[in-house]
């Protein structure tokens, strides 16, 4: 009889912990409303992805979600940015759908007037075939810091581990990149320490960063 409530009990503590896990990943990925789609009224090929947060989830899942809505109907996808940056594993998810999208679309990244776009908002827009940006808009740079999961605070790892991951951050999403390379490694020299490098669409062209292709 011990026996047999043992098991009763393991059961009944796996179908909990399923149904704790199944409520945090609802919960995690929630539609918060944070994407908005819209197609244009005078190019109807053109439909525009408009994200306006944190690059954090579910922001790669929303934006697979509508290119296979719209994909059928459109030919070409603008992604419109407005963020201060995020996760770093979400960014990476959210380019590997980019990736997707340009094997059958062209996809254009913009950032509009006095809109941000900075951390890792910067190798997202870096994804566009075309890019565009206001001269009003702002940008910022810095190194990747680690941030507590549950606190959203800054967390102190050792001097050699910043630097690896650092480095890693740089050659991924900036050496395998078209930026101009004088400017970037310009801007490896001026983020070193964890400062935050800005500037403003305006001055990333006239700097010839090759960050924007197009301005307005």
């Amino acid at each position: 009889m011990p026996i047999k409530l043992n098991h009763l009990a393991m059961v009944a503590m796996c179908v909990l912990i399923f149904f704790l896990v199944r409520q945090f990943n609802e919960k995690l990925y929630e539609d918060k409303g944070r994407l908005t789609v819209s197609q244009s009224e005078t190019q109807p090929e053109t439909v525009v992805f408009s994200w306006q947060s944190s690059i954090e989830i579910p922001m790669a899942r929303r934006i697979y979600e509508a290119f296979c809505k719209w994909k059928d109907r459109t030919k070409v996808i603008v992604l419109d940015l407005n963020s201060p940056g995020g996760s770093l594993n979400e960014g990476g998810k959210v380019i590997e759908v980019i990736d997707q999208m340009k094997k059958t679309h062209q996809v254009v990244t913009y950032v509009g007037p006095n809109h941000l776009c900075a951390s890792m908002c910067v190798p997202i827009f870096m994804q566009g075939q075309k890019r565009v940006a206001a001269v009003s808009s702002k940008w910022m740079f810095h190194e990747p810091v680690t941030v507590d999961f549950f606190t959203d605070e800054k967390v102190k790892v050792p001097e050699r581990e910043r630097r690896s991951t650092a480095e890693k951050f740089y050659r991924r999403y900036f050496e395998n990149s078209d930026i101009n390379p004088p400017w970037r490694e310009n801007l490896k020299k001026q983020w070193q320490g964890g400062k935050e490098v800005w500037r403003t669409g305006r001055q990333l062209l006239d700097e010839g960063s090759n960050i924007i292709h197009q301005v307005f």
